[in-house]
């Protein structure tokens, strides 16, 4: 099932971007196996500087494409050098490792293709990989054996360890890396991995930072109950309306035949995109201008977050601007299509 985090009070109502008309998806009730939990990622972190403001950001948050445009600015009269990063999602084994849960592109440590360019020139970061068994870190020797850090990556992970020799997987299994069984191919391990680079900040001038990268969304099946769950409801700034709306689609997907999905214990098809903003806050005062854009793909896709002021300026687009802006929650955007493929299933 989605893992259910503690969510922070919300001064926000809620959104409901949809069409009018909707149609039901089959779906089977098999829930659990059938859901998978969004892995948190969101934008630059920098090394505090009390002189590097943040002038504007564009975010853009797409089911398949997040970027990101960064307007900083060097307030001091010298140019300031500060280390920049950008943290991937933390990746725990022992927990994903027979998820429903895929990354983007599990054959590559960059498993979520981020590129950034300054002043539109692109960038080439360091990868700095990480991999921990509780506190202890394991990296150095998951190496020694050429087994991948990141333990969702699994075709390469099966490969290396069919390779392994006997003496070689007893080390692994004593150090409670992988299951003692075999035919269980999984990583134990959680694996942590950051983008980083040396920016120079040019003193009184602007320099424009953009990012690319692919969400690693989370995906469940809603059904009534869902809607009775005040947590579940809270989570996505659910108002009566939005329950009103998510229910419609429901019913539809209930009048169906059951062998086709339907019946009193329907369920429809969901997507979460994360996108965490308050990690981030390390430039100098607020954000002068903060435009969030929202794009839902298709123009029958329900979408519902946490964010109060979202004007529609497109078929499937919907923004957001706040001038001074201080992030005060971490966005979580549920999008729900009766199109599988609307969600990027496939």
């Amino acid at each position: 099932m989605l893992r259910m985090l503690p969510r922070p009070s919300l001064r926000v109502a809620a959104v409901l971007l949809s069409a009018n008309l909707f149609t039901s998806v089959s779906v089977s009730p098999a829930r659990a196996n059938d859901s998978a939990a969004e892995l948190d990622a969101g934008g630059l972190v920098l090394v505090k500087d009390r002189d590097i403001g943040l002038v504007r950001e564009d975010l853009r948050i797409g089911l398949e494409r997040i970027t990101v445009r960064y307007v900083f600015r060097n307030r001091s009269a010298s140019p300031r050098t500060v280390r920049v990063a950008f943290p991937l999602p933390p990746i725990d084994g022992a927990e994903l490792s027979f998820s429903a849960q895929d990354l983007p592109d599990e054959s590559s440590a960059n498993f979520v293709g981020f590129t950034v360019a300054v002043d539109g020139i692109p960038l080439t970061p360091q990868l700095e990989e990480r991999a921990f068994l509780g506190d202890r870190e394991v990296g150095d020797l998951l190496r020694k054996h050429a087994i991948p850090l990141n333990p969702m990556r699994r075709d390469d992970l099966a490969k290396a360890l069919a390779n392994l020799s006997r003496p070689a997987r007893a080390e692994l299994v004593a150090a409670k890396l992988i299951p003692e069984a075999a035919e269980m191919g999984e990583g134990l391990w959680r694996s942590e991995a950051k983008f980083h680079w040396d920016q120079t900040f040019p003193p009184g001038r602007d320099l424009v930072v953009e990012h690319v990268y692919r969400p690693v969304n989370g995906s469940l099946l809603i059904g009534e109950s869902d809607l009775k769950d005040q947590a579940f409801r809270a989570r996505y700034c659910l108002d009566d309306a939005g329950a009103a709306g998510l229910r419609r689609i429901i019913a539809a997907a209930g009048a169906k035949p059951v062998d086709a999905g339907g019946g009193p214990n329907a369920v429809v098809r969901a997507v979460v995109v994360p996108y965490i903003v308050t990690t981030a806050r390390n430039w100098a005062g607020t954000i002068g201008t903060f435009a969030l854009t929202v794009d839902k793909g298709h123009p029958k896709t329900l979408v519902s977050l946490c964010r109060n002021g979202l004007v529609k300026t497109g078929p499937t687009t919907f923004a957001f601007t706040a001038t001074d802006f201080v992030p005060d929650a971490d966005l979580r955007v549920l999008y729900v299509s009766p199109d599988a493929e609307a969600l990027g299933i496939r």
